[in-house]
């Protein structure tokens, strides 16, 4: 007797995993049963099961074994029950499911396990084994979702290849179609040629895989169409590559496509695959088997019966038609489409146009000609070869260049035995795209134009030498085909053939009849009209528009033109534009498809000025006036732009206003509407610009405008001087009690801004906007409280009024800006000693960048008091300057420079036009910027002076040179000398350098900005950040 402490069984994976294994303890005689079961939510017992301390007697083995059995087999059994597949069912795992079944296979009690839920076990463990299995096919299991995959997909396989092989040998029952289907897939995985393999031998495991698969799939390929049925084992015969394989492949796949009227289009991409490989070439056997399957397909029994399902197709569904221009026009690619299509149904890439019965019927006819058994078989083959070929790039395959049996009289017989459409409407087709396309009109080089002449010429007279009067020329198809020749004329440039080609349409009326026919002929018509233009701008060398306006059209001219323009729109757009204008003029009307393709496309940073006046297009929809408008606007803000044109920017203004006058503009298009009101301010529309903020402000949510982009536009308005704007922007601030502090932050920056600015009014009034400071006390920084007390006027303070800010000073004695303000302050109202009073005592609190800042603004001081001049006030300044170094710590910089200059410059009597060109020419010398252009020759500076020792010695400044803060300042300084002592030619030089200076900066800073938009963009989707684009 054995004595049990408690005992705990843990599950393994879950409830199914736990009672197989406590099933499997059971079985080898190692558990009793339990005094007491723990009963889950569900009732069953749970996985966690609990034995108590007290002696338990473990029953007989025989016992052990029949419960854990029975137990096994009630679980996989109630699992794998179809019937109640609605019902809440329990979550087992693969690894679950085979110890189930393994435990009730070593009890020999498979024989408990109905056939059906064999089936279902053996569909359960393909269906999960499958990497992306279709919801169509009719043998995956319905319990997938009760099951929690685990282990490699190979353990998988072999399982189920066990339970296979368990229900056929060991229980003798029969394995139906689901079976046979699950098991040839499993043998396939075994079916892999090692790296240097290129067949399998003879007696091989894995041949013999093969030849068991391929005996499961001839059982059950007629039982139901699906591709999964079929593909899984064509496509490795196919991967095999041998002799005996590709018999099988090709015997197998024509079996297929003769019994299904509409076969699946990836059993069509196997056939042309095997056409177009290389690597084994099919031998003539394999090729008239082929061709016998075209053949069958094309007969009138089978044809019929398509028919009838083609009328039941159609009963069901019915096409809408499709898009004007290019997608109406029938040209070589619908035609070959409709020739595969006469062979294969599901021929055509998904989304292809469906041709027009009358095409169909052609297709039909030229199919029957060109597979007829009178032609031979290399004929056949070849025209097969073409359809392929037509397919290549779809399937990304290159073609065989040529066939290494026929040669040029065999392919010459060829030509003169069959003289449809066929072969010329392939060939057409495969020379357009392989020279640009329908749309790609551009003049081909001259080697490559010499070959496709050579091919072009005779498939000309290949297709003219049916014109002899035996039989009717097809006017549908023979409008796409005469200008399909018309465009490679042009390509060309083959003036012989294009005169050809015309008398052929002449001939034939194919020019004529524009306004009698339907809409897909009309298009057809003026693709060949269009066509014929082009040839003749470029073979007769007229331009587009001089051959328009000489060729006789009958018909809609409208339409033709449109076709012109739709061309050159895909080709050369500045050509395109030129065709709008043209029609704009004349009062032709064009298609709005194309028109809006070009507007979309001149959309860019090159072309985006040429795109603004189309806004302006009449009859253009507000959802297209949208689009283009936020395209526009997108290349301004990735292009960072400062200012536009002030009558593109009022364009772009109204279309604005007109678009979100009265509705707010979806929340996806705020960035760039937002970043264009800054260019309409800076260029010269900001009434405009504001009036549509307040606009968008009413209609769109909260979150469109913050107070940082308004605080944006409000500096913006104060840098171009459109101070009586600013009120307007602050009145949109939130009074939200929760932005209380954004917005007391915005008043406070528009106040001081304001003053800077020398707007006095507006300050106050920004100062004191929505209180009345008589009645109530409000706390203001004490910056705002300097201001204040010199009623804003901070530019020229009195003495006076500057007299409480030392005092002031004190709420804030640490505060590096504000000591700043407060000695610019009385340096301007000309109180240097008090200013140096307050550098002293709050040195300590002050970084040698401030010091400098405080310094130089104290140097500045001294130029703008009158009362020394000449040498006396360049020594003081140099003096003091001296002595801020010895004192303060003070390190000059280039504003330094720049004041030393200007006290320079104004001691006229020493520094006259020679002089002062020499110091520019010093100055050039130490790094300034000027360009090459404005060099004297054999010289490396504008004025062409020599080195000299001058009074400015700026070698120890090594500070950066920005141009807004130090070139444009200390240029201006040096146009207004010359020009004060007469010297206007070097004054006018001076002005040409810094005009290019700016246009330079402009462009460095535009580039900055877009190198630094686009760096953020990128830090949003997560990408690497972009090397070396734009030093900052």
């Amino acid at each position: 007797m054995l004595r049990w402490s408690k005992l705990r069984v843990q599950p393994l994976d879950g409830h199914g995993a736990g009672l197989a294994n406590l099933f499997v303890r059971r079985s080898a005689g190692y558990i009793g049963e339990p005094t007491a079961t723990k009963k889950d939510d569900d009732g069953d017992d749970d996985a966690g099961l609990e034995l108590d301390s007290a002696v338990i007697e473990p029953p007989s083995p025989a016992s052990n074994t029949n419960t854990a059995s029975l137990e096994a087999f009630t679980t996989l059994s109630e699992f794998l029950s179809l019937k109640n597949t609605t019902s809440p069912r329990k979550t087992l795992s693969l690894d679950t499911l085979r110890l189930l079944y393994t435990s009730i296979k070593a009890q020999g009690q498979l024989h408990l396990l109905s056939q059906k839920q064999l089936t279902e076990l053996i569909s359960l463990f393909g269906t999960i084994s499958l990497q992306d299995p279709r919801n169509g096919l009719i043998y995956l299991s319905k319990l997938t979702p009760y099951v929690a995959p685990q282990g490699d997909d190979g353990e998988q396989w072999d399982f189920l290849i066990e339970v296979a092989r368990d229900k056929q040998k060991t229980l003798k029952m029969h394995l139906n179609g689901t079976d046979g289907f699950w098991l040839m897939r499993a043998l396939l995985t075994k079916v892999v040629l090692a790296e240097g393999e290129t067949s399998l031998t003879p007696g091989d495991p894995r041949e013999k895989a093969l030849s068991e698969a391929t005996k499961y799939y001839l059982r059950i390929w007629r039982h139901a169409y699906d591709i999964e049925i079929h593909l899984p084992l064509l496509q490795k015969w196919f991967d095999l590559g041998t002799q005996k394989e590709t018999a099988e492949l090709v015997n197998r796949l024509c079996r297929v496509l003769e019994l299904h009227i509409y076969p699946n289009s990836r059993l069509i991409e196997v056939l042309w695959r095997l056409i177009l490989r290389r690597t084994l070439p099919l031998v003539p056997a394999l090729k008239a088997r082929i061709l016998a399957m075209v053949t069958k397909r094309l007969s009138p029994q089978f044809t019929e019966t398509r028919q009838a399902h083609d009328g039941k197709r159609n009963n069901k569904t019915h096409s809408a038609p499709s898009s004007i221009e290019r997608g109406r026009i029938l040209g070589t690619p619908e035609l070959s489409n409709a020739l595969g299509t006469a062979l294969f149904p599901t021929y055509a890439a998904p989304g292809s146009r469906e041709a027009s019965p009358e095409v169909n019927h052609w297709a039909t006819e030229q199919a029957r000609q060109a597979f007829a058994p009178a032609v031979a078989q290399d004929v056949q083959w070849g025209n097969l070869l073409l359809l392929a070929i037509h397919q290549s790039q779809r399937l990304n395959v290159t073609p065989p260049v040529a066939e290494e049996e026929q040669d040029d009289d065999a392919a010459s017989q060829a030509e003169e035995e069959v003289t449809g459409d066929w072969r010329p409407v392939l060939v057409l087709n495969a020379l357009e795209r392989g020279t640009g396309g329908i749309e790609g009109g551009r003049i081909l080089a001259p080697d490559t134009r010499e070959s496709v002449q050579g091919v072009v010429r005779p498939l000309w007279r290949t297709w003219k030498a049916g014109d002899d009067g035996t039989r009717s020329v097809n006017v549908a198809t023979s409008r796409p085909i005469a200008a399909a020749f018309f465009r490679l004329a042009a390509k060309v440039v083959d003036g012989p053939l294009t005169d050809a080609c015309y008398r052929f349409c002449v001939k034939h009326d194919l020019f004529r009849g524009g306004e009698k026919l339907a809409e897909e002929a009309v298009h057809s018509w003026a693709d060949l009209n269009a066509a014929y233009v082009l040839a003749v701008a470029v073979c007769r060398g007229v331009g587009w528009q001089a051959a328009f306006e000489e060729t006789q059209i009958s018909g809609n001219r409208d339409l033709v033109l449109s076709t012109v323009f739709f061309h050159y729109v895909l080709t050369d757009l500045r050509v395109g534009y030129q065709v709008y204008r043209y029609a704009v003029q004349k009062g032709y009307k064009l298609g709005e498809r194309p028109l809006h393709m070009m507007e979309m496309k001149l959309a860019t940073p090159r072309t985006w000025q040429l795109a603004v006046p189309l806004l302006e297009r009449p009859g253009m929809s507000r959802s297209r006036q949208e689009e283009l408008l936020i395209a526009i606007l997108r290349v301004l803000q990735t292009e960072r732009k400062q200012a536009v044109d002030p009558k593109l920017a009022k364009i772009l203004g109204d279309s604005l206003w007109k678009l979100y006058e009265g509705s707010a503009p979806s929340i996806k298009f705020k960035y760039p509407i937002r970043f264009f009101f800054s260019i309409m301010i800076a260029s010269e529309h900001p009434a405009r610009a504001i009036a549509i903020v307040e606009a968008i402000h009413r209609n769109a949510p909260s979150s469109f405008f913050t107070t940082r982009l308004l605080l944006r536009l409000m500096r913006t308005l104060v840098r171009y001087r459109y101070i009586h704007l600013t009120h307007r922007v602050h009145r949109l601030v939130s009074t939200d009690p929760a932005d209380a502090r954004a917005a007391s932050d915005f008043r406070r920056k528009l106040t001081l801004s304001l003053a800077r600015a020398g707007a006095f009014r507006a300050a106050k009034r920004a100062y004191g906007y929505g209180l009345d400071l008589k009645k109530e006390k409000v706390w203001r920084t004490p910056r705002e409280a300097m201001a204040h007390a010199v009623k804003f006027n901070t530019r020229t303070p009195s003495a006076k009024h500057t007299l409480p800010i030392v005092s002031m000073l004190s709420r804030a004695p640490t505060h590096p800006p504000t000591i700043q303000y407060a000695a610019t302050l009385l340096v301007r109202a000309h109180r240097a000693s008090a200013a140096r009073k307050v550098l002293e005592r709050s040195l300590p609190h002050l970084d040698s960048k401030i010091i400098t800042t405080i310094g130089n603004t104290m140097l500045d001081g001294l130029l703008t008091r009158h009362i020394l001049r000449n040498g006396r006030l360049v020594r003081h300044v140099l003096r003091t300057k001296e002595q801020m170094e010895k004192k303060y710590g003070f390190k000059p910089d280039r504003v330094t420079v720049n004041i030393i200059i200007k006290s320079l410059l104004r001691w006229r009597g020493m520094f006259d036009a020679p002089k002062i060109r020499g110091l520019f020419d010093h100055l050039v010398r130490c790094g300034y910027p000027t360009s090459a252009q404005w060099m004297v020759r054999g010289e490396s500076v504008p004025f062409g002076t020599s080195a000299t020792d001058m009074a400015v010695n700026i070698a120890d400044v090594d500070e950066k040179i920005v141009f807004g803060k130090h070139v444009r300042p200390l240029y201006r300084m040096f146009i207004k000398a010359l020009f004060t002592r007469g010297d206007r030619g070097a004054a006018r030089k001076v002005v040409g350098i810094l005009k290019e200076e700016e246009e330079r900066a402009a462009s460095t800073r535009q580039e900055k900005n877009q190198a630094r938009w686009e760096g953020v963009q990128r830090k949003k989707a997560g990408m690497a950040p972009r090397r070396g684009k734009c030093k900052q």
